[in-house]
């Protein structure tokens, strides 16, 4: 597709693109569902201990739910960038369909009356 001002979209060199995104993407909900695993493990185990010095490390580490916190915050995060493929690749499809459109109503000397 060519638009009016030089550009063009190239779709194959973009689907290339979202592919290598699509997969990079993959990569890291792979790597954060192992690492946010190995962080409920730790968590779980406790290793602060149930004496003073451990409870007052417990209230402050999870102030504000702290970890889990976190966790949930990238585990949206990876979600939000492998969804994000998806949504270029649907934005690239419309925008090449709305061309192609204009170019045929264009070409038929078709016109909007207001």
């Amino acid at each position: 597709m060519r638009l009016w001002d030089g550009t063009q979209i190239a779709k194959p060199v973009v689907y290339r693109g979202i592919t290598q995104w699509t997969t990079m993407a993959d990569d890291l909900n792979e790597e954060a569902t192992r690492l946010i695993a190995q962080v409920k493990a730790a968590l779980a185990a406790e290793p602060w201990g149930g004496g003073t010095e451990g409870q007052s490390f417990w209230t402050a580490h999870f102030r504000g739910d702290g970890p889990n916190r976190m966790l949930t915050q990238y585990e949206d995060l990876a979600e939000a960038i492998a969804d994000a493929g998806t949504r270029v690749r649907a934005n690239v499809d419309n925008t090449l369909l709305t061309d192609a459109d204009i170019k045929n109503d264009l070409q038929a000397n078709l016109t909007m009356q207001v």
